[in-house]
């Protein structure tokens, strides 16, 4: 019988690097619907399984509505659209991302092509791991694609790509063969999307020969600024208080609810749409906001230390699975190197077992030494 799979309890998936790399086109709906779907895939598979989950399901994880003769144009398109690896100079594959597809009164069944295994199960090196919260937001689908490009090398803190090459991988049009098209439309627009909505912040810069530009690079470091961390910082710490003025010298205010408001207007709140809009305009202006007389990463540093709930959050986002601080066990001679999974549990790395009253005595010994600005790790961040 073939399994079911709840669509809406995994946002993380891995790729190989090679897939990562391999030349392919998709709009924004296909790549959107191969991303969701590669979370349905376990680590810990050994094969690909006949994936079932429903319409619901995908529109709760994609966040947009489908219907069915959208959702058959999409599957269409992935058909026609071939993944392309080369592996050598003299070796090279193509395959597509899935070899059935069936959609059946709101029931979608779906099995990726069995010549993928390689790349997406079992994975045990050079595998880029991507959460959809950070790629679903980005509506443009080179900006996606870039993203994974550079997570790939997040940790080395630089990417560079020959602008010919780059634009291979990424199947871009000939409308975009003007470089000045192709920096304004993918280069700068993925520069500007990445750092808004990811855990990356990447700066372009290019490289000329003669007075062509023929190579470009990304610097990338860990984003403490993207959209929603910006977005709470406002809500936590600045409510009731002027952001910025508008052309029309309107005040724009957020509410202790959390809600965008004019200054000038009593009790009148920016609807859904504008208030996106604004929140947008403000985060990539926010080194001019009026509130902003302190810095915005500091800003960030009082929001998660405004209580145990959010200090604890950003632990688990931040730190899972690395050293967080190392306790001598009273009466031994034993230390506590503690962690934490990305679960939220802390554990010790010496596989001690800490039951749930010395995790909470644990959390608040690392509560206080960071509001001391005593812990090592903080201080490297």
């Amino acid at each position: 019988m073939a399994n079911t799979t709840d669509l809406t309890t995994r946002d993380y998936s891995r790729q190989s690097h090679l897939i990562v790399n391999s030349k392919y086109a998709m709009t924004s709906n296909e790549i959107n619907l191969v991303l969701v779907l590669l979370t349905a895939i376990d680590k810990k598979d050994e094969d690909f399984k006949d994936y079932i989950f429903t319409k619901k399901e995908l529109e709760k994880k994609t966040g947009k509505k489908w219907d069915s003769q959208q959702l058959q144009k999409t599957v269409d398109g992935l058909f026609e659209k071939p993944i392309r690896i080369r592996e050598g100079e003299n070796k090279w594959k193509r395959f597509n991302w899935f070899s059935y597809f069936e959609y059946d009164n709101g029931t979608i069944t779906c099995r990726f092509d069995k010549a993928l295994k390689p790349y997406l199960l079992e994975l045990k090196e050079r595998f880029v791991i991507s959460d959809i919260k950070h790629l679903l937001p980005m509506k443009s689908t080179y900006s996606k694609r870039i993203y994974l490009l550079l997570k790939e090398y997040s940790k080395i803190g630089h990417r560079s790509f020959n602008v010919e090459k780059l634009r291979e991988i990424l199947q871009t049009p000939k409308s975009l063969n003007l470089y000045s098209n192709f920096r304004t439309k993918v280069l700068k627009r993925a520069e500007t999307d990445i750092n808004k909505f990811t855990d990356l912040e990447v700066k372009l810069s290019e490289k000329k020969r003669g007075r062509k530009i023929v190579e470009i690079t990304y610097t990338i470091k860990k984003n403490t600024t993207d959209l929603k961390s910006f977005i709470q910082v406002i809500r936590e710490l600045y409510t009731n208080k002027v952001l910025f003025h508008t052309k029309d010298n309107r005040p724009i205010l957020c509410s202790t609810k959390g809600l965008l408001y004019y200054g000038d207007e009593e009790n009148i709140t920016i609807n859904k749409k504008e208030s996106q809009k604004l929140w947008e305009y403000l985060h990539e202006n926010r080194e001019n906001l009026l509130v902003f007389k302190i810095s915005l990463e500091e800003g960030k540093k009082h929001f998660y230390l405004s209580s145990m709930r959010y200090f604890k959050e950003y632990i688990k986002e931040n730190f899972a699975n690395q050293e967080i601080i190392k306790l001598r066990k009273l009466s031994t001679d034993s230390v506590l190197i503690i962690s934490i999974f990305p679960n939220g549990r802390l554990y010790d790395m010496n596989g001690e077992y800490l039951d749930d009253s010395s995790i909470e005595e644990i959390w608040k010994t690392i509560y206080a030494k960071v509001k001391k600005d005593e812990l090592r790790i903080f201080k490297e961040d």
